[in-house]
């Protein structure tokens, strides 16, 4: 019987949860285990999808990033420093601010398993790629080409003009106020017809003796004529004839001439001997009196002069016929792509191949000076090899405060670093001027095709003439102490002047242009070196001058 409740309800049993049954329990236990099964299934699934240095596809994927990076910086490279087929070293434009290009390096030894490494300009190498099987590279180059005029090829030597006739033969004291000179043509020498041929005076002689005592000289000049036939003031070149070699009888003497060249067919020359220290009468010259033509004589110091048709002097001529040689061709070599194989593991479908466009299209150099003159020149590495480019050849600090305006004041002479034997085609071009009349003006200096201790020495110098101009002179040196001149442009504006050498040491030529203008193509000496000075320099020599860029470029060919 229920009872009964306080207010006569009927009293229920206290609430519970009902237990799993035993079949309940089973089947959980069943399911549980069945999700967990498929859990761990999936983790492990999801693992073995995880990047892993032992799986083919993760080592290709890692390998594909490692040639897009590389791909990437090669595009715009500057310049390829090295090439070989497992390591490429170039320069890529300034990212840091400090004037100078950053280089990268990509190597691998070549043993399968080594590490493909990258360098960033002086840091350490570090692996890109822990272990490569192959790695190789290729390069796609164009070709261009660049002609000039060939070297002047020089005939035998032969008479450009002489007088040796006697009919009445004549003494000539040479004193302070009375010389004696030559007008002379080429009319002895052949010239080839409708050729652009020149020529070039290589030596005069004439009968001398001594006149009292034996302490004077003359001064045996060459110089312009004028219309007439008497010389001007211009003298091409001189030298000195002592007294003290002379004898009591009439002898011939005999002078060379080195830098009277590039006369016309018809250009005439004047011999002049004029007084040059000394007593009274400080030589006698032989002339004929009563035959010849082209003597000149002059009684003021060369205030005035008169031409005799009738008269000459006794004197030989010598020169040599200059034609133009063959054109000579220089082919220069660009990198327009670099195709990159990379394979990150051994097995040969782990390959990669891709290919890098080049947009600056570097030429293949192996040496590079360069600077606008804008900032301190000491600081570059143009070359991208961790070495400054230039330095003061006095070996002082070098002072920013003459780099003004993208010009360098010269204060001194700058030489380019690291040592060069230039013994492959060279490109230098500068843009410079000399502001005062003195010395030797600014001055660019190329020790150039070095070989088993010779080499080629070519020197331009920029000199601001008296009237306002400025004359650029190419010179080689012959030996210590002795250079010649190559060719000379007179003329140039006070502005700057633009010059560019193109040397050839396979074929010992240098080929001139001044201001865009083609001034020829000459051969050079190459005497013994006096040192080891395997540099190029620019600066001023006892003058002032300024400099506005310079470049020199080493291979391409």
């Amino acid at each position: 019987m229920t009872p009964l409740g306080q207010h006569g309800g009927l009293v229920t049993p206290a609430r519970y949860r009902p237990a799993f049954t035993l079949v309940e329990l089973v089947l959980g236990i069943v399911i549980t285990s069945i999700l967990l099964g498929a859990l761990s299934s999936a983790l492990l699934l999801a693992s073995h999808a995880l990047p892993g240095q032992n799986k083919t596809t993760d080592r290709t994927a890692e390998a594909g990033r490692v040639l897009d990076d590389i791909a990437s910086e090669l595009q715009y490279a500057v310049q390829i420093v090295e090439r070989s087929g497992r390591a490429i070293t170039f320069t890529v434009p300034d990212r840091n601010g400090d004037g100078s290009p950053e280089r990268i390096r990509y190597a691998w030894s070549g043993t399968a398993g080594d590490p493909l490494t990258r360098q960033y300009n002086a840091g350490s190498a570090y692996a890109v790629l822990p272990a490569v099987h192959q790695f190789s590279l290729g390069y796609d180059l164009q070709s261009n080409t660049e002609t000039c005029p060939g070297p002047p090829v020089e005939s035998e030597e032969a008479i450009v003009s002489y007088w040796m006739t006697a009919v009445s033969r004549k003494d000539y004291d040479v004193t302070a106020s009375k010389w004696i000179g030559q007008y002379f043509t080429p009319a002895s020498l052949r010239f080839p017809v409708a050729s652009l041929a020149t020529w070039r005076l290589t030596r005069v002689l004439f009968l001398a003796k001594k006149d009292g005592p034996t302490d004077g000289q003359v001064l045996v000049q060459i110089r312009t004529p004028n219309s007439d036939g008497t010389p001007t003031s211009t003298v091409l070149e001189e030298r000195t004839l002592y007294e003290n070699t002379l004898t009591d009888s009439y002898a011939w003497v005999e002078f060379p001439f080195d830098n009277v060249t590039g006369l016309g067919p018809s250009d005439g020359l004047c011999l002049v001997l004029r007084w040059g220290s000394g007593g009274a009468n400080v030589s006698r010259i032989r002339y004929e009196d009563a035959a010849g033509s082209g003597r000149l004589i002059t009684s003021d110091a060369g205030q005035s002069w008169s031409y005799s048709s009738s008269k000459s002097m006794y004197y030989f001529a010598y020169g040599k016929v200059i034609t133009p040689g063959p054109v000579q061709t220089v082919t220069r070599q660009y990198i327009t792509g670099v195709r990159i194989s990379l394979q990150a593991g051994a097995e040969s479908d782990a390959r990669l191949d891709v290919g890098a466009r080049l947009v600056n299209a570097p030429e293949l150099l192996t040496a590079v000076w360069e600077t606008e003159l804008s900032s301190n020149p000491t600081t570059l590495d143009m070359n991208g090899d961790g070495v400054g480019d230039w330095v003061r050849t006095d070996c002082q600090a070098f002072n920013p405060a003459t780099v003004t305006g993208g010009i360098w004041y010269a204060d001194t002479t700058l030489a380019s670093v690291p040592n060069c034997d230039f013994n492959q085609l060279i490109t230098a071009e500068l843009r410079f001027r000399n502001t005062s009349v003195a010395g030797n003006g600014a001055v660019f200096s190329i020790n150039a095709d070095w070989s088993g201790g010779t080499c080629a020495t070519l020197t331009a110098r920029l000199k601001l003439e008296v009237g306002g101009s400025q004359t650029l002179t190419l010179y080689h040196k012959l030996s210590n102490g002795s250079e010649a001149a190559l060719v000379a442009v007179p003329g140039l504006s006070t502005d700057f002047v633009k010059l560019r050498l193109l040397i050839s040491p396979s074929s010992n030529w240098v080929n001139v242009k001044v201001n865009a203008v083609d001034w020829g193509t000459y051969t050079y000496a190459t005497p013994a070196a006096a040192d080891n000075n395997r540099f190029a320099t620019i600066g001023a020599s006892s003058s002032t001058a300024e400099f506005d860029y310079v470049r020199i470029r080493v291979g391409g060919s």
